[in-house]
């Protein structure tokens, strides 16, 4: 049975949103199963307790006001403090990374027929075929399969972290 069809427009721009949402909902489910909850409840602390301080400290130098300069250079030390707590607790969170490539490559490699640079066997996503045309300036973009499925995984895998409070901003 033969799956040309698939890289034909709309099918093509279907698929590639199907599979993105598939490896975004994935992948965020992984990294759901993975966070600590209590880890990440104090993340979301000192990062509401950063952006008060920078508010603040943006504050003080539009207003050039003393007072809350001062306030503001007295808590720079803990505020730096935080930022690099903020740090370590997200590269700690890279941990699921290795288990979400893995599965990306699988899935890349069955639908492109390749892995990195080596062409396996053939599919209709082989080539640089068009999938989806993005409303653009001068007309229409035309999209490969790449560069409209990173556009579709960018947009899921933030909607997903936001549904799974994942994100920074999120809440439970």
């Amino acid at each position: 049975m033969s799956l040309d069809w698939l890289a034909v427009i709309p099918a093509s721009t279907l698929f590639v949103i199907g599979i993105s949402l598939l490896l975004a909902f994935l992948s965020t489910a992984i990294n759901r199963l993975f966070t600590d909850k209590e880890k990440l409840k104090q993340v979301r602390a000192w990062k509401r307790e950063i952006d008060a301080w920078t508010s603040d400290r943006i504050k003080a130098m539009r207003s050039k006001d003393q007072e809350l300069l001062k306030k503001v250079k007295k808590q720079e030390k803990r505020v730096k403090q935080l930022q690099a707590k903020m740090l370590s607790q997200s590269m700690s969170q890279m941990k699921t990374l290795p288990i979400t490539m893995i599965l990306f490559f699988v899935i890349w490699g069955l639908i492109t027929g390749r892995i990195l640079y080596w062409q396996l066997f053939e599919t209709p996503f082989t080539g640089s075929v068009v999938v989806a045309y993005l409303p653009w300036f001068t007309g229409s973009l035309p999209l490969d399969f790449f560069s409209w499925y990173l556009i579709c995984s960018m947009l899921f895998g933030f909607l997903f972290s936001r549904l799974f409070g994942l994100g920074m901003g999120a809440t439970e």
